[in-house]
């Protein structure tokens, strides 16, 4: 006989579905991604600049670009 599961492997089972937020216009999934760009300074050197963005059919073109 198998071994019973975690209540937190079934809680995370159950809520793996859930928030899943739809598109109005493309009827896609929005998925949150994590850019990264580079911003220079004044005196010519560059860092990266983090940004958590939402992401789905409609706006897809713009932000991998």
């Amino acid at each position: 006989m198998a071994g019973g599961r975690s209540s937190g492997a079934k809680l995370a089972h159950e809520s793996k579905g859930a928030g899943k937020v739809i598109c109005p216009v493309c009827n896609s999934e929005i998925k949150q991604i994590k850019l990264i760009r580079a911003k220079v300074s004044a005196k010519g050197t560059w860092s990266p600049s983090f940004a958590i963005e939402s992401m789905c059919k409609c706006n897809e073109k713009e932000l991998l670009k």
